[in-house]
């Protein structure tokens, strides 16, 4: 009886750990991740400002209740993309930058409308420069014409969850 015990083969567990690690990597590989939920933007790369570029801060404060605050003065979410849009600077070489500032227990809807319309009062300010300079809208000017427009009016949105 002994002898069949000894002589009875182990199993390699090296071999296991390999088949085990490669069906791993082909589930990883041919499984897709849906991402249907959160917002899509693009992150700034890092910006070192130069001595001939002013930053003109324009902040946008938002509460636990949905009220709004652009630069001491209660805005609601209707007037809120023209508002902004007016609160921008024209001159060239000045780089405006919106600060969004949450509370931590701001309700998700509020947030997103907030980032809506100050991504709709981008769009306000480049259509006013874009008909003063060009006698067009933002979007039916060329490639190039945006890129200057961008450039010589840069405009940044900024997020801060602060403490209200």
């Amino acid at each position: 009886m002994r002898k069949l015990i000894k002589n009875a083969p182990n199993v390699n567990g090296g071999t296991m750990a390999d088949v085990a690690f490669l069906l791993l990597i082909f589930f990883l590989v041919s499984s897709t991740i849906h991402n249907d939920y959160g917002i899509s933007s693009t992150i700034s790369k890092a910006f070192a400002v130069p001595d001939s570029v002013t930053i003109v801060q324009t902040n946008l404060l938002l509460n636990r209740y949905g009220e709004l605050m652009l630069e001491n003065n209660e805005v609601d979410f209707e007037d809120l993309s023209e508002e902004i849009a007016s609160n921008f600077d024209k001159r060239k070489a000045i780089k405006n930058v919106l600060v969004l500032k949450t509370e931590r227990e701001v309700e998700y809807s509020f947030f997103i409308q907030a980032l809506s319309e100050s991504k709709k009062a981008f769009k306000l300010f480049y259509n006013e420069i874009a008909m003063e300079n060009f006698d067009s809208k933002f979007n039916q000017l060329s490639d190039s014409s945006k890129r200057i427009i961008q450039s010589y009016h840069p405009v940044v949105l900024a997020e801060d969850v602060v403490k209200l």
